[in-house]
């Protein structure tokens, strides 16, 4: 049918709007685009693992605060944060409460009672300054040193926390009084890439047999991680993971509701083995991604370990270390072609 003259301008201009509109709408945002959700684009990212094991939120049993917030701790880790983007990174994985040590109140009967008072304002912190340098955290709940049995370092009693994760009223109350807050708080933030429930929980599972501790339950530990991955997921947009000690061990997560697997890969000093495994033949319904990979200690070039990960079709691989000071962490040596490698390959720009 002809229109009318009088009526093709505006149907121009509203055809034009609307494509307009459109497009805007498809083209991905820099700043908002998410990473680990199916079809996400590669993201390369390094381990911030800590500048104080246990310090950087709230202060620790020893009265100490140190952490994000402060003066001296916000311009250490400004100047680090600058350094890694400068090599491209686009994510930085951060440990939070690692053994028990700094931030949490406990009761006397082992559960959870709340947060130091320091730990929203030093997770703000840590925040603004990965929107100032355009970089994303997982933000790593626990390290399995929660879980281990206690010990006395300096007067004061760590890790020793294993009750937590075993009875479901102690779960509850560390869900309830410490999960809760910090996802009210940023549990919408777009530079919160994701929450991991535990790194390596394994090494405190009765699956391991390599450490003479007393162990965690199998079915138990699993309860606990999909019981937190659900808690997560009813209060925050961000995916969900667990830090995997092993390529083997990730069907242990693969039915907790996470959102996505990670695993780490240490191969022997002297051997060059890669996971060659394209992702699609591991048979999980979930995005995987390498959370860890040596740059010391090692034969293999990080670029190496990279390509390895983008060309089997996994969605991102973080380099262990910056700030960690063990024999697997020498990412000075290795920036060089990681910062190469990113600039060849522009899905692995955010």
């Amino acid at each position: 049918m002809k229109l009318p003259e009088r009526t093709k301008l505006p149907l121009a201009v509203l055809v034009l709007s609307f494509l307009v509109f459109t497009v805007l709408i498809l083209i991905p945002n820099r700043e908002s685009t998410p990473f680990f959700r199916p079809h996400s684009q590669f993201a390369v990212g390094v381990n911030y693992p800590w500048r104080n094991y246990g310090g950087d939120f709230g202060a620790t049993v020893w009265g100490v605060h140190e952490g994000v917030s402060t003066a001296q701790a916000n311009k250490a880790i400004d100047q680090d944060f600058e350094q890694i983007a400068k090599v491209g990174f686009q994510v930085v994985r951060w440990f939070i409460f690692c053994d028990g040590r700094g931030g949490l109140k406990f009761s006397k009967e082992g559960g959870v009672i709340g947060l130091d008072e320091q730990v929203l304002a030093d997770i703000d912190a840590a925040i603004a300054l990965a929107e100032k340098h355009k970089l994303r955290i997982i933000f790593v709940l626990l390290d399995f040193n929660f879980a281990q049995p206690a010990v006395w370092y300096a007067g004061k009693r760590i890790g020793g926390h294993r009750k937590i994760i075993e009875k479901p009223a102690l779960t509850t109350s560390f869900q309830n009084n410490a999960l809760e807050p910090i996802l009210k708080a940023f549990g919408q933030s777009t530079t919160v890439a994701a929450w991991e429930i535990i790194n390596e929980p394994e090494w405190v599972m009765t699956a391991f047999p390599y450490w003479q501790t007393s162990k965690i339950a199998n079915e138990r530990f699993v309860t606990f991680v999909r019981s937190t991955a659900l808690f997560i997921k009813a209060r925050a947009t961000q995916p969900v993971t667990v830090g995997s000690a092993t390529l083997s061990d990730l069907h242990y997560w693969s039915n907790c509701d996470l959102d996505f697997l990670q695993f780490h890969h240490y191969p022997a000093a002297k051997t060059k083995q890669l996971v060659s495994t394209p992702v699609a033949n591991l048979g999980y319904k979930i995005p995987v991604i390498l959370g860890e990979f040596p740059t010391g200690n090692t034969r293999i070039d990080a670029s190496v370990f990279i390509d390895q990960m983008h060309s089997n079709g996994y969605l991102g691989a973080l380099a262990w270390s910056f700030r960690a000071s063990d024999k697997y962490s020498n990412l000075a040596k290795q920036e060089t072609a990681i910062s190469a490698w990113i600039r060849l390959h522009p899905v692995g720009k955010p």
